[in-house]
């Protein structure tokens, strides 16, 4: 009898070690889509001509504003890239060869002196007035020639704002003027709008 009980009692403690609580939930059908960083120009996606400039000569002051936007959901930073400068001597006029201009060629490229007369301000306009005022970051003031290949602005820009550029090229009268009678240069400039600073 003493080893019936026993061996009723130990069957019942292991059927215990089986009966704990237990709970189950679910984490079913999780889901990840990216965000978007998309950048416009003047509200659009394809290339923007801001300058054509027929008639440059000392005194003259052509200026224009890029609207930069950016409509994806993501705030991001923005970064100017790739910027190259290409000059033109469009052949020699009296002037020029007077003034002791001897690189000639028609187009001449990389040799006309344009980009060495005119000076070029960039800045970020955030009252959107077209001038420089007070608080505007001017983060460039200087001749078209010297102009690096990237500006690390790092300026923000969030989602569904805007951000204003403009460029101000001006000829103040110089002693090489005539040197660059005819000349001409092409600016090419790429937006970059990055997740994060440093890019």
């Amino acid at each position: 009898m003493s080893i019936m009980t026993i061996g009723i009692v130990a069957a019942m403690l292991g059927a215990g070690t089986f009966a704990y609580f237990s709970d189950t939930e679910t984490s079913n059908g999780n889901t990840f889509t990216a965000t978007s960083l998309d950048l416009k120009i003047d509200d659009g996606d394809t290339n923007v001509v801001k300058f054509t400039v027929t008639d440059m000569r000392p005194g003259k002051q052509p200026k224009a504003t890029w609207k930069l936007t950016n409509v994806g959901a993501l705030d991001g930073y923005l970064d100017l890239e790739n910027i190259v400068v290409t000059s033109y001597e469009n052949d020699l006029v009296d002037p020029e060869i007077d003034a002791g201009d001897i690189t000639g060629g028609d187009p001449g490229q990389g040799n006309g002196e344009l980009q060495d007369v005119v000076n070029l301000r960039l800045f970020i306009d955030y009252d959107h007035n077209g001038w420089i005022s007070t608080g505007d970051n001017v983060f460039y003031d200087g001749l078209v020639k010297d102009l690096p290949t990237n500006f690390e602005l790092d300026e923000p820009i969030n989602a569904g704002a805007d951000l204003y550029i403009v460029a101000i090229f001006d000829w103040w009268s110089t002693p090489d003027d005539n040197l660059a009678q005819t000349d001409g240069f092409d600016l090419d400039i790429e937006f970059e709008l990055g997740q994060t600073t440093g890019q």
